[in-house]
């Protein structure tokens, strides 16, 4: 089957399962309210994407057409976290109890990467000293990695189109040098894509975000942890810097780091894009995708990804510097401008505005 043919079912598997969900399950309690504090969206939003991804995710698990090497723990390490994210966007579970959880899915993936990998490795080259491949220097720093790339990614979905659109960033990237690409999965991502950029119509939700955020992790490790572990930290720059952005400003502020702020890199975009969505997504995607070259093989992908590393880090200090030196008497005019366009001016009335972005993040 061709490959296009292949992205087309996807696709229309998931615009198929996302009018479904919108039609009957949402309104069952799948909604995402906007308040005065964080969620800045006018009207109630589904979070059901993630549910259709999961649901095509599952359909392409029993068909046999993922073409990734998972094995049975990969694929219950994927399903419990994407289980923990649908329960919590339906009950809204307390942020200890979904840490936890994490942290549990974390252990038992480090655990089965750890036996499986640790035979056949004699060294880990990492940012070039040669660690011993011994369990217990190995089984800590996966466990770390399973935890925390979740959650990273879940941290990054504040607008629309932007965590999707890393995703695809990622399937690129990851699938290339796994030397297989996933068609079906391609075609779903478009869907929900399409379905949240510019407007969004359903939200990814925590079901999306820790599902995914767990399927990129495995399949990070299986790309480059035996060859050069050292490409992860380059093609998960973008929410290493955005997480590294946000406990900077709380630790200089002395906040507590488990607190909700409007401190990461898509808030500060927003304000400087005049709260445009459809202008702060493809900014925000670009420097995301410039320190990925180092993974890819083509001429002057060393120079390119170095360049965007530091454009990267130049921004992220930026808006460093903005948020700590922010007076508090102007917090009130930072919420304001988080309402923002979802649609592309020149379609719409003048007068019609919205809020980007999903659900409530740290």
């Amino acid at each position: 089957m061709s490959p296009w043919v292949q992205v087309a079912i996807g696709c229309a598997g998931g615009l198929g399962l996302s009018w479904a969900l919108l039609r009957w399950v949402a309104p069952l309690g799948w909604l995402d309210h906007p308040d005065e504090a964080r969620k800045h969206h006018v009207r109630p939003t589904a979070r059901t994407a993630g549910l259709a991804l999961w649901i095509g995710l599952i359909a392409a698990q029993v068909s046999g057409v993922v073409p990734f090497r998972l094995d049975r723990a990969d694929w219950c390490g994927i399903h419990a976290m994407a289980l923990i994210g649908l329960l919590d966007d339906r009950f809204d579970l307390r942020a200890r109890y979904k840490a936890l959880a994490g942290l549990t899915v974390a252990l038992l993936l480090a655990f089965h990467v750890t036996r499986s990998l640790g035979p056949t490795m004699g060294q880990v080259p990492f940012l070039g000293i040669d660690l011993p491949a011994h369990p217990a220097l190995i089984f800590p720093l996966l466990m770390l990695w399973f935890w925390a790339v979740p959650q990273a990614y879940n941290l990054i979905d504040g607008i629309n189109g932007l965590s999707m659109g890393f995703a695809a960033l990622l399937l690129g990237v990851l699938g290339w040098n796994l030397g297989v690409q996933s068609a079906f999965l391609w075609g779903g991502l478009a869907a929900v894509l399409a379905l949240n950029f510019p407007r969004a119509h359903h939200f990814l939700g925590d079901c999306g975000a820790l599902m995914l955020g767990t399927l990129f992790a495995i399949l990070g490790i299986e790309a480059f942890g035996q060859r050069a572990p050292d490409l992860l930290l380059w093609v998960f720059a973008y929410p290493i810097m955005d997480v590294t952005l946000v406990v900077g400003i709380r630790r200089w502020k002395g906040e507590p780091l488990s607190g909700a702020d409007r401190n990461h890199l898509h808030h500060w975009m927003m304000e400087q894009m005049g709260g445009r969505a459809w202008l702060a997504t493809p900014l925000l995607l670009g420097l995301a995708a410039l320190p990925m070259a180092h993974a890819l093989p083509f001429p002057g992908h060393l120079a390119l990804s170095t360049l965007g590393l530091v454009a990267l880090g130049v921004v992220a200090f930026k808006a460093f510097k903005d948020r700590v030196t922010q007076p508090k008497a102007s917090e009130e005019a930072v919420e304001a401008k988080a309402l923002v366009r979802r649609v592309i001016p020149l379609m719409v009335c003048s007068k019609l505005r919205e809020a980007s972005g999903s659900h409530s993040k740290l």
